[in-house]
């Protein structure tokens, strides 16, 4: 691993001054727990915005969650990590009236404001958008709910499976017995981490023009529902359509002699051609069967069962150079852990390493897109926290005298790594 790094040191490290990070000034004060809120945070933080982390005092579940026995001692697991670079922790009871106040404090002078809990459930704690606008008007007030802020599932409880089956996406996945199987990835809330600094940014930009700040719903339906836009259009006047087809032969995984897989991906006129010529079909371009587009979904089936036969016929060595030479979108089915020898992914800096003081050398993925001002070695200015890492030195900021602070600690209404 530490190759990697010096690698990236080697090759990419800035020659004179850098340009400072383009959210440098912008303040975000992160409530939220798990993926969305925490996600869309980690982006904000990464391009330099100073995101402070409120958790409770047991701190953000994730960091109980997918854990290991060696990660629980620091109380931080993978997801955690990954969702929380760049961020200072502060562990505190907002139950109590000292440490809403704290939160007060946080947001008199903050740029933004991230909160997930069930709509109606902040107003118990004073951290409702009406009461933290008369704080701060000039405050982007982001709240994230399951189901969304009106209707008659508003305030139930969502994670993303759930969402996943109200949204449609489960229906798409079963066992031959018709059992829904559920994603592995949260579709709804790591896009939604993406949506909700998209959505900042917007905000923020207003507020130039305006000078005053706004509330921001998200919802994890409407993130799962997002996701599906290509798909979620009805046509009044449309009787049939291929767009619910699964062209399954040219969308598909072949299996090779060495027992490794490839996806192959055929669209365009021109790829039907060079996948024909790299399987030695060139016999079956012009077919009337399958030199359309619909042509080859309608006989999917048969043209499936012709390709797995050949391709089964080699070593996966050899068919991904023709692939590529041919210029067929196509891929070796990789498992996760080869990522970090990969060499496009390490070529774009699409995973880096670092060194967390607690946890040690770790791996993580970069933002998904690249600015041109901004040559980043990575984007870890701070690692993730342990659970109340910061508190003393936000309360001080805050302007807490010392013998305050240590008065909050010793009523465990806030919470120091130190315990």
């Amino acid at each position: 691993m530490a190759s990697i790094l010096a690698y990236y040191i080697d090759s990419f490290i800035l020659k004179g001054a850098e340009v400072p990070p383009p959210l440098e000034g912008i303040k975000v004060i992160d409530m939220s727990q798990i993926y969305f809120g925490p996600g869309g945070a980690v982006y904000l933080a990464d391009q330099g915005a100073d995101v402070i982390k409120v958790e409770t005092l047991r701190g953000d579940s994730m960091r109980h969650r997918y854990t290991s026995s060696y990660l629980t001692q620091f109380n931080l697991s993978k997801p955690f990590l990954s969702l929380n670079r760049n961020k200072k922790s502060i562990s505190l009871d907002i139950g109590t009236a000292e440490g809403q106040k704290i939160v007060f404090d946080l947001c008199s002078s903050a740029d933004v404001f991230i909160l997930n809990m069930r709509p109606g459930a902040e107003k118990k704690f004073g951290l409702d958008f009406d009461t933290l606008s008369q704080i701060n008007e000039r405050l982007i007030y982001v709240c994230i709910s399951g189901f969304g802020n009106e209707g008659p599932d508003a305030s139930l409880p969502a994670y993303d499976i759930v969402l996943q089956a109200k949204s449609g996406i489960l229906s798409l996945r079963r066992h031959p017995d018709g059992t829904p199987v559920p994603y592995p990835i949260m579709f709804s809330d790591m896009s939604g981490c993406m949506s909700l600094s998209y959505s900042v940014m917007l905000a923020l930009w207003e507020r130039e023009k305006t000078g005053i700040g706004q509330k921001v719903e998200c919802s994890l339906l409407n993130q799962a529902l997002a996701m599906q836009m290509q798909q979620l259009i009805w046509i009044e006047n449309e009787e049939d359509s291929l767009a619910d087809e699964a062209p399954s032969a040219m969308a598909s995984c072949y299996q090779c002699s060495d027992d490794k897989w490839i996806a192959i991906v055929v669209m365009e006129a021109n790829q039907w051609t060079a996948l024909c010529k790299v399987l030695e079909l060139e016999h079956l371009v012009n077919h009337p069967k399958f030199n359309t587009y619909e042509g080859r979904v309608k006989n999917a089936l048969e043209l499936g069962e012709l390709i797995s036969g050949i391709v089964f016929t080699k070593t996966s060595d050899y068919w991904i150079p023709k692939l590529k030479e041919g210029a067929v979108p196509s891929s070796i089915v990789q498992d996760r852990n080869d990522l970090l020898l990969d060499d496009q992914v390490i070529a774009n800096r699409m995973i880096v390493s670092d060194i967390h003081p607690s946890v040690g050398t770790l791996n993580y993925v970069m933002p998904p897109f690249k600015m041109s001002s901004h040559n980043y070695i990575n984007s870890a200015r701070l690692p993730a926290p342990l659970l109340g890492e910061h508190s003393k030195e936000i309360l001080d900021s805050l302007g807490y005298k010392e013998e305050e602070i240590q008065s909050l600690v010793n009523r465990n209404i806030v919470r120091t790594n130190s315990e």
